[in-house]
């Protein structure tokens, strides 16, 4: 029983190596009769070139008519802006002033705190601190801030500044910003 089981087995093995070499070789043939050169290759054919009638005159008349028809786009730029000029211009920062700063132009407006106003037969005059408590005295006309500004107005409660800048187009522009007295309840001096 196990050597009829041993020959059925080889049989396959047998078998499937005679089964893969058949077809191999039946390809190899197939790929060998289709490369013969037997045919010869076919001879061009020559065509020869009938050369074209001009249209009459007419015909060429009416689809110049029919293309002016058609509206054609043209680009205006006038009052548009430049697509390749830059949103924000770089430049320096700021330009070096030849003139030396006083110190409250070394202080943005911000950092100041209005302490007190003074009210004199010259007119009034105002107390500003900085961050560290150092005070100064200021009048109408007084150089104040990083931004060109001056003090345009010193009312009973508050100061104006009036200031020039460049905004992020270059474009010159003037603010005023107004220092307001804190109250005591706000936290300023009582």
């Amino acid at each position: 029983m196990k050597r009829k089981r041993k020959l059925r087995a080889g049989n396959r093995v047998i078998g499937g190596y005679y089964l893969k070499t058949l077809f191999v070789v039946g390809i190899s043939l197939l790929l060998m009769w289709g490369c013969e050169g037997g045919s010869k290759p076919a001879k061009p054919t020559v065509v020869k070139r009938q050369r074209r009638q001009r249209p009459p005159v007419q015909e060429k008349e009416e689809k110049v008519i029919e293309e002016e028809k058609e509206p054609s786009y043209t680009y205006n730029p006038v009052g548009k802006r430049d697509p390749f000029k830059p949103f924000i211009t770089l430049g320096p920062k700021r330009p070096t002033p030849t003139a030396r700063l006083t110190p409250l132009q070394r202080y943005d407006v911000s950092e100041l705190r209005l302490v007190g106003i003074l009210k004199g037969p010259a007119g009034y005059r105002a107390l500003v601190e900085d961050a560290s408590g150092k005070g100064f005295i200021i009048t109408r006309g007084t150089l104040i801030g990083r931004e060109n500004g001056f003090v345009k107005e010193i009312h009973d409660d508050r100061v104006i500044v009036k200031q020039t800048y460049k905004d992020i187009f270059g474009q010159i522009k003037k603010r005023e910003i107004s220092i307001r007295m804190r109250k005591p309840e706000e936290g300023g001096v009582k």
